[in-house]
């Protein structure tokens, strides 16, 4: 494997590296958002009377 085809090798590794890391940051924050939607709704099941 010559240098130019082990370069554009190295780039294509980094970039799927790069998009997979953008779409677990996604996920993550997806998931978070949901925790916190779904602390919300206990909060506030918790402050009404009863």
């Amino acid at each position: 494997m010559n240098t130019a085809t082990h370069t554009a090798a190295a780039r294509a590794t980094t970039a799927k590296n790069i998009t997979l890391l953008g779409k677990l940051r996604a996920l993550a924050l997806h998931a978070l958002n949901l925790h916190l939607q779904t602390c919300a709704v206990i909060a506030e099941a918790h402050r009404r009377p009863q």
